[in-house]
């Protein structure tokens, strides 16, 4: 009994693993409008759906700008300002 009991826990956690990410996307510090940095990063959060949602601000326009990213670094939503691609990490 003990070693079937083992044997679920251990596909459970195998399909875990296996539907983990594993990566996610990298916010840039700044927004660049012709080579000036114009926006800075207010905030960044990794959503539940693996996409992360990067928020920058102009303090001195009182702009923001939200940019989101897939799990491999691509633009996927948000203002036509942003990067189309940012770098990754290990999340």
């Amino acid at each position: 009994m003990f070693t079937s009991r083992f044997a679920v826990l251990a596909l459970f956690a195998f399909f875990a693993g296996a539907n983990a990410n594993g990566t996610c996307a990298m916010c840039q510090d700044t927004v660049d409008i012709e080579g000036v940095a114009v926006y800075t990063l207010a905030n960044s959060t990794v959503e539940t759906s693996g996409y992360t949602l990067c928020s920058y601000t102009n303090t001195k326009l009182g702009i923001k700008v939200t940019c989101e990213y897939s799990s491999d670094g691509a633009f996927q939503d948000g203002d036509e300002l942003c990067p189309s691609k940012v770098g990754t990490y290990s999340c």
